[in-house]
């Protein structure tokens, strides 16, 4: 398991700027790994191998590395790798936006919105498949950036999840009222939602998430699966009483949950690198929404078809047994059209670089 505490579309100078403005703490973080090694290859030279609490540890470690390697795969297709811990180092982009469209009050409108990018730095340490990371946001910690954002991942071969919440207070872009087009401050509009992807493979046995999103497996040849897919989003969409823009006080009370199913693909083009694919594409069957304006609140209409979409992508290309580096992306875009004359849609996306080492502590 990983946690983190860390398309819209932002100009990619403006992403540049951002990674650049990052690279000095990013290459700290790099060298952590390394000493990381140095200190435990140390601490298990020190250790004397003959004492009662090493023989304890060392066969809690050896019931749990026998659970580890239990053979609930085809390994014609599927292997562990051979170290038992692997050390990461992450940079991390996140980011979301939401485009509206419908009649409010006799007018026609189209807004466009997109929240401040999330830039993070992190490093992780994983045990046989059980890891946890820790996200740095520079610019969070500056002031630059009031976004908060908190993940938790758990992946293997037959089933995992992704749970995220995200509190975003720097939403800006524009909005066209009856052809008039108007800049929206950042103040505006502040979201609080939490999203949940579920998925469970049908060909567990060769085809692996975690190969290529956590690489506690590695994918030996290539493999795909059908899968299905359960999806939720929920939270508060506030928009605040503007003036110049005549707005007023809105809150929009979301709560969706969609079922589905989809198609996974781990391509091993040589014992190097692999790509993954997968697409999940899930349909709202239940929804409890409502809508409090001036004081009053509403139920908001099903409509249906609505869907909550998941794409993810992925490249692993391994240097050697010890060393690869990774790059994944994950996006999730809810639609839900023609609501009592509002179409709303939410995207949420994560591009994630990674360095990883593996190593063990105690040596035969």
């Amino acid at each position: 398991m990983s946690i983190s505490f860390s398309i819209s579309s932002t100009p990619a100078s403006d992403v540049l700027r951002h990674l650049c403005r990052n690279t000095l703490p990013l290459l700290l973080f790099l060298l952590f790994p390394l000493t990381l090694t140095a200190q435990a290859e140390q601490l298990a030279t020190r250790l004397h191998l003959d004492s009662t609490r090493t023989s304890r540890l060392l066969r809690a470690d050896s019931l749990l590395g026998a659970r580890y390697r239990r053979l609930s795969y085809d390994t014609l297709y599927l292997a562990r790798p051979a170290y038992d811990f692997t050390a990461k180092a992450r940079m991390n982009v996140s980011g979301n936006s939401i485009n509206t469209s419908g009649t409010f009050l006799g007018k026609k409108y189209d807004t466009q919105l997109n929240s401040d990018n999330n830039i993070t730095t992190s490093i992780g340490i994983s045990y046989r498949g059980i890891g946890f990371a820790l996200s740095l946001n520079p610019a969070k910690l500056s002031g630059r950036n009031h976004n908060s954002e908190f993940n938790v991942s758990i992946y293997n071969n037959r089933w995992g999840v992704d749970a995220a919440y995200q509190d975003a207070r720097d939403y800006h872009g524009s909005t066209t009222v009856d052809g008039q087009k108007l800049e929206v401050p950042s103040d505006i509009v502040t979201t609080r939602l939490v999203s949940l992807n579920a998925y469970f493979v049908f060909n567990r046995r060769r085809f692996s998430f975690p190969a290529a999103f956590t690489q506690s497996y590695i994918q030996l040849r290539s493999a795909g699966s059908w899968m299905l897919a359960l999806s939720a989003v929920g939270g508060v969409v506030n928009t605040h009483a503007e003036a110049t823009l005549g707005t007023e006080e809105l809150k929009l009370r979301l709560c969706d949950i969609g079922i589905g199913g989809g198609y996974g693909y781990n391509w091993a083009v040589n014992r190097h690198l692999m790509f993954h694919i997968s697409a999940l594409p899930t349909i709202v069957v239940a929804a409890f929404n409502r809508l409090t304006e001036n004081g009053q609140s509403q139920h908001v209409p099903f409509s249906f078809p609505e869907f909550i979409l998941t794409g993810r992508t992925a490249a692993t290309y391994y240097f050697n047994d010890r060393h690869f580096a990774s790059l994944t992306y994950v996006i999730t875009t809810s639609i839900f059209p023609n609501r009592q004359d509002l179409s709303l849609s939410y995207d949420r996306w994560r591009l994630r670089l990674c360095y990883g080492f593996r190593f063990s502590l105690f040596r035969p």
